[in-house]
């Protein structure tokens, strides 16, 4: 270990740190001593091991190694900080001291107008959260909006939403007016939903004569919360129907994406619930199953409770198990539902945690011994899933649901009980298990 320490930091003779490994010791005192000799004597290659120290479990190492990493904020040392910029990063999610006055040291150091040009040329093609890093770092530097305003286009055109994000937050900081309003616009035609929201929102709240134009290229966002502020706008300013008529086209255009139709339907299901009622009457029979479960979706909100039962049974006979989980989200006491083994069937082909928790809290739909048969079928899928303590607790609540159930299941499904007891039972505690036998044996299912 001593020696692969000494290749990796490259001790030198004259270094006065005798033996680099002490800054790895299992002993608290051995690593503080060796870091506070790094302070007056700094060394090349021991960057990546100090930064770790800043997080270091024994708070007087942690104070010597603040003191050993501000040694080595020097010009002479930049391409150790460059290679070493990745455990820089790590410290914003080391938690056993606050880091952030120290990060803020480092981003001051490396965003030196001496320093700043390599570092930028070496993360190029770094991660994101180095890139952010230096994102943050490049905006410490700047000084004015001229060299502001290309930093906050380059991070909304780029690929990271959380840098856009951070960059639609700094608008705020810019002096100039038009360039504020100039990046609010562009961010409306970034890729990011939550970027396009800030963009509308604020044209939105502060108009002007390029508002209008803005807002009506979006009116038929795939996001639910930017259409929310265009139809806000839509609704103040005029041009409400024609966005609608414009929807119902899309919706029913066969060569749109399945996207696009289905923000134009969401559109006009809340400019005109009717109208949307009769374009989605296509989308029944086609062949994406998203379109098929919105049309549903549709007429299950829309329809009375005789109706509602016909589409669900339509949804739970769909051949998409999205669709079908349409039955799961909306099934309530007094509606349809399918026949216990056939609703068991669908979780068994979509074998989810989600699938399950969602038939568990279906089972209050059905009769006592279809619960009781429900939560035995689904033990084997629960403890696959790590949910076995749901469908314990469960069974152990099932013996006082039934006390007020006076009537036996049929012969089949009292043999179907029988089977699957006898392989359930093993694991239960012995005080459920004798509960679960008095309950069975009383009705002859034991």
């Amino acid at each position: 270990m001593k020696d692969f320490l000494r290749k990796l930091f490259g001790v030198a003779p004259d270094t006065g740190v005798e033996d680099a490994s002490g800054l790895c010791s299992h002993s608290g005192f051995v690593r503080e001593s060796a870091v506070k000799a790094l302070v007056s004597r700094p060394q090349r290659g021991t960057l990546p091991i100090l930064l770790v120290r800043l997080n270091d479990w024994v708070p007087q190492v942690r104070v010597a190694a603040h003191a050993a990493v501000r040694s080595l904020m020097q010009t002479a040392y930049l391409m150790d900080w460059i290679a070493s910029i990745d455990a820089v990063v790590d410290l914003e999610q080391a938690r056993r001291a606050d880091h952030g006055p120290m990060l803020k040291e480092i981003s001051l150091f490396l965003s030196r107008p001496e320093h700043l040009p390599q570092v930028i040329d070496a993360t190029r093609t770094a991660g994101l959260r180095v890139r952010r890093f230096v994102f943050d770092a490049q905006w410490l530097a700047a000084q004015d909006d001229d060299d502001r305003v290309p930093l906050l286009e380059r991070a909304l055109s780029g690929d990271d939403v959380m840098m856009a994000s951070r960059a639609v937050s700094r608008f705020g900081g810019l002096t100039s007016p038009a360039r504020r309003r100039h990046l609010y616009q562009a961010a409306c035609a970034s890729p990011f939903a939550a970027v396009r929201h800030e963009g509308v929102r604020w044209l939105v709240e502060n108009p002007d004569d390029a508002t209008d134009s803005v807002v009506r290229a979006m009116d038929l966002d795939a996001n639910s919360h930017v259409r929310w502020w265009c139809l806000r706008w839509l609704r103040s300013n005029g041009g409400v129907e024609r966005v609608a008529e414009r929807a119902a086209e899309v919706a029913s255009d066969e060569l749109k994406s399945t996207r696009l139709r289905r923000a134009a339907m969401q559109w006009l299901l809340e400019i005109d619930p009717s109208w949307a009622l009769a374009v989605s009457d296509s989308w029944l029979d086609n062949r994406w199953p998203r379109l098929r479960r919105d049309a549903l979706l549709i007429r299950l909100v829309k329809s009375d409770a005789d109706d509602k039962a016909h589409w669900l049974q339509r949804a739970f006979s769909d051949p998409s198990p999205g669709v079908q989980k349409l039955l799961l989200d909306k099934a309530h006491r007094g509606a349809w539902v399918p026949p216990l083994p056939q609703l068991l069937q669908v979780v068994q082909r979509d074998p989810t945690l989600e699938g399950m928790l969602r038939v568990l809290s279906m089972r209050s739909l059905y009769p006592i011994w279809d619960r009781l048969e429900c939560l035995l079928a689904l033990w084997p899928l629960g403890k696959d899933l790590g949910k076995e303590r749901e469908l314990f607790a469960a069974l152990a609540h099932w013996p006082q649901e039934s006390n007020a159930y006076p009537h036996g299941p049929t012969a089949v499904q009292a043999a179907r009980l029988a089977g699957l007891w006898s392989a359930r039972r093993k694991h239960l505690d012995d005080q459920l298990q004798y509960t679960i036998d008095f309950h069975l044996k009383t009705f002859g299912i034991l």
